[in-house]
């Protein structure tokens, strides 16, 4: 897929500032743009713009990459969806610092933070966030809009259920299933597969309770 010269950035939170930064440091983009329903959100923070609400990026069409920047997976995942639809070319950003294995696959929407590590065999599919200093070992498959939080440990052949969310600084064995929609708490060390819809705490993690 071609890359354009204009980076839409849907969404203004902090995580939105961080995926701009990280476009500057990979230093193709000539222009970022922030789309955001809070219009005045960056004002006196940064030295980028709001440029409309997030239902103005139909305005936009083929002319320019963009990137989800919002860190819910559900909504990330809704509005990737609708840009998929629309043929919308979607960016993948990686860190000038990170370590990508070039046996490894990296899908559309993808963004990947300073520091992060990416080992041989791993696949990360459409829409996920690998952030700061994650690691992902050999032959993990994270599937399609996970959260992977910053200082993420994930051991080899782990297989991530799409939507999930991995808080600060846990860690996974190895071999194991993370079910769809698993979110682990700050620090949890998970052990064993786990089950779909639960949020995972302690050491060694454990449900406590469903998340619908």
């Amino acid at each position: 897929m071609k890359k354009n010269q204009t980076l839409v950035i849907i969404g203004a939170g902090g995580h939105g500032l961080v995926v701009a930064d990280c476009a500057e440091s990979i230093g193709h983009y000539s222009e970022v743009i922030f789309l955001d329903d809070c219009l005045d959100k960056l004002k006196d923070k940064s030295h980028w713009h709001i440029a409309g609400p997030i239902a103005s990026w139909v305005e936009y069409g083929e002319n320019v990459d963009f990137i989800v920047a919002i860190g819910n997976n559900t909504l990330r995942a809704s509005l990737l969806q609708q840009l998929s639809a629309e043929n919308c070319c979607l960016a993948t950003l990686i860190h000038p610092t990170a370590f990508i294995s070039k046996h490894s696959y990296i899908g559309p929407g993808v963004v990947i933070f300073a520091k992060a590590v990416v080992n041989i065999g791993a696949r990360i599919d459409e829409g996920c966030i690998i952030n700061t200093a994650a690691t992902i070992d050999h032959d993990c498959h994270i599937q399609a809009y996970c959260h992977i939080s910053p200082g993420v440990n994930i051991a080899g052949g782990v297989n991530v259920g799409k939507l999930s969310w991995l808080g600060i600084g846990s860690s996974v064995v190895e071999y194991i299933t993370i079910a769809e929609n698993t979110h682990s708490g700050a620090g949890a060390v998970i052990t064993k597969s786990t089950q779909s819809n639960k949020l995972y705490l302690g050491v060694p993690a454990l449900p406590v309770r469903s998340l619908i």
